[in-house]
């Protein structure tokens, strides 16, 4: 088995078309690191005397401001924070109190302190509220916005704060919201599965392989085997690519810090209780499992064509499909039950945050969007596999 699982990666690796896809797969990748890793606006700052720094030195700076506040996240250390950065920082802290932009170059764990620091005009703005009948956030004794007042998720044991710069930037650059390499991953192996069975019509080797001893049995599942393997192969390559990136640039510091206080990531009110290490890891487990529901339907479909450019063109339009119709939808059950799909369910950071939502059909179940993904995604996988299996046995050979 292990022999035919080797010589169907062989194939695989022998069609320009899949090495070419890889090449520039590793090309994406390394330009979303360019922006997200290496061109992070964490790693320039400027110190409070006015000194600029970049690069590694930036980076430092940045984690031990942040180290300065580690541990129980509470109005306390939000208070401490916010007196640091007042006394440091006198020129920028006015601007930020004032609601003026704020200049990007300061260190990045007080960037988000402007949720906390109320406008200075903030006994009028409450006057006024309650002349119409409403109230506003009230402040702390030291004058800033509780953190109990935002809709942060409930966790039994207090919020912990740390460096965590570096860890949304991972977790956006490999499967967030926006320009993550999850995706082109998940095309790439389309284009590879695609050909697993078709390949085998188009070259007139279908019937030959029926004929050998092994044909209906041990070699199809070594097909499959071998699409599953590859998944496996390129996920975890890029995963593994963006740790020694990130790792070797920004090191591991703030990996104990919970998701809730990782403002970068603007997940406050996401139920689930994870840090920063577990929060990669999650994304990990969702674009990998992403990847093994595009390869099984695409085998799927690979077996049902006669050709890999027919089967990849198939393939694409069932992959890209649920990601355009999920955007036109409006807020709705089937809006969210579409979640599962390989296209979306790579953006981890919105299954984060499906339970939170007041219309969406998991609210108050955190566990629901995974477990839901989870069981549909084996479902169709197991699925897609026999049918794979068993139509490509069945099919009159071609020639």
């Amino acid at each position: 088995m292990l022999r035919m699982i080797g010589f169907e990666f062989k194939k695989m690796y022998a069609n320009s078309v899949v090495t070419g896809s890889l090449a520039v797969l590793l090309l994406v990748c390394v330009l979303i690191l360019q922006a997200y890793c290496f061109n992070s606006p964490a790693a320039s700052v400027i110190t409070p005397d006015g000194t600029q720094l970049s690069g590694r030195e930036a980076i430092t700076f940045n984690q031990r401001i942040a180290e300065k506040y580690s541990g129980d996240f509470t109005d306390d250390t939000i208070a401490k924070m916010v007196s640091d950065f007042s006394a440091d920082y006198p020129g920028e802290y006015a601007e930020m109190a004032e609601g003026g932009a704020v200049s990007a170059w300061i260190p990045s764990s007080y960037l988000s302190l402007a949720m906390f620091i109320p406008p200075a005009n903030y006994d009028e703005i409450a006057q006024n509220t309650a002349a119409h009948g409403t109230t506003v956030l009230p402040l702390t004794n030291a004058g800033l916005v509780s953190i109990q007042n935002y809709e942060t998720a409930d966790v039994e044991e207090p919020l912990q704060y740390g460096y965590d710069e570096s860890w949304a930037a991972f977790f956006s650059g490999f499967c967030g919201q926006t320009i993550a390499i999850a995706f082109p991953a998940l095309i790439v192996i389309l284009i590879a599965v695609s050909s697993i069975f078709s390949g085998e019509y188009s070259a007139k080797m279908d019937a030959l392989i029926l004929a050998t001893r092994y044909g209906k049995s041990r070699q199809i599942t070594a097909k499959l085997f071998a699409c599953m393997i590859f998944t496996t192969a390129v996920i975890g390559g890029m995963f593994l690519l963006f740790c020694i990136a990130f790792g070797v640039r920004y090191g591991i510091l703030g990996w104990n810090a919970d998701i809730q206080t990782n403002f970068g990531l603007s997940l406050m009110e996401a139920d689930l209780s994870l840090n920063n290490l577990q929060l990669i890891l999650f994304g990990f487990g969702i674009v990998w499992l992403a990847g093994i529901f595009t390869a099984a339907v695409t085998a799927m479909i690979s077996s049902l064509t006669r050709s890999p450019f027919s089967s990849f063109i198939l393939a694409f339009a069932v992959f890209i499909a649920p990601w355009v119709i999920r955007r036109l939808l409006p807020e709705s059950i089937l809006r969210d039950l579409m979640i599962v799909f390989p296209a979306n369910a790579v953006n981890a950071h919105e299954i984060l945050l499906m339970s939170v939502n007041a219309q969406s059909i998991f609210c108050s179940q955190p566990f629901a969007p995974v477990l839901y993904l989870c069981f549909t995604a084996m479902t169709i996988i197991l699925i897609s596999s026999v049918i794979a299996y068993k139509f490509f046995v069945t099919v009159q050979p071609s020639g």
